[in-house]
């Protein structure tokens, strides 16, 4: 079966860049199944930024080409703004980025900069009102680390562009009057995403590259 890089629903079509991550979210699908809107998105191969490119088809068609698969698209941060760039040379209407908002705390360099003039529009998975919070509904090898480094990212990416979010998925128990305030005072704007318990809590290893 070959490898799902697009998927369009409504007027948004979606980008596959990775299936690889720095989280393992408690509530991700990539835990289970590693499906989203009963498509596959688990990949066997990293694609290429001319077959995202490809993929895409007429990039002045969708409403808005977003780059969110099963992975974090950051992590492969050259071959993202490579897509982008060849996108808006096509005549792309609106680009967005669904971001962990690691990207700074992995590269170890400030990604904003580059990010904000390729990208129209971020949604920063914050999900969580603190460190200790997101340690646990978002574990990585960073612990407690992580969850400053994403509200920095914010900041300094808010400081690039107004269109920023701030997004929480609504997991039982979490305090979400706490998280909209966290992006209040970052400046940005929340979003609350409906949470789905996945089927099972298999373990998950990240893809070798």
């Amino acid at each position: 079966m070959a490898d799902t890089l697009a998927y369009a629903l409504g007027s948004r079509l979606y980008l596959n860049v990775t299936s690889r991550c720095t989280l393992a979210c408690t509530f991700c699908p990539k835990r289970t199944h590693g499906e989203v809107w009963g498509r596959r998105l688990r990949l066997v191969r990293q694609p290429t930024a001319g077959a995202l490119a490809a993929a895409a088809g007429d990039p002045r068609v969708p409403r808005e080409i977003v780059f969110c698969g099963l992975g974090e698209p950051t992590r492969r941060l050259d071959v993202l703004l490579d897509v982008a760039a060849r996108l808006r040379a096509g005549g792309a209407r609106r680009l967005r980025l669904n971001t962990d908002g690691l990207a700074n705390l992995v590269t170890g360099a400030d990604t904003t900069a580059a990010l904000a003039a390729a990208i129209d529009a971020f949604s920063v998975s914050v999900n969580a009102p603190d460190a200790a919070t997101y340690a646990r509904v978002c574990p990585s090898r960073y612990g407690e680390a992580a969850y400053p480094a994403v509200l920095d990212f914010v900041r300094r990416l808010r400081a690039r562009t107004p269109a920023v979010t701030a997004s929480f998925v609504a997991l039982p128990g979490l305090d979400l009057r706490t998280c909209r305030r966290v992006a209040t005072g970052l400046g940005v704007r929340s979003r609350v995403r409906r949470y789905k318990p996945p089927a099972s809590r298999a373990a998950w290893r990240e893809p070798r590259r």
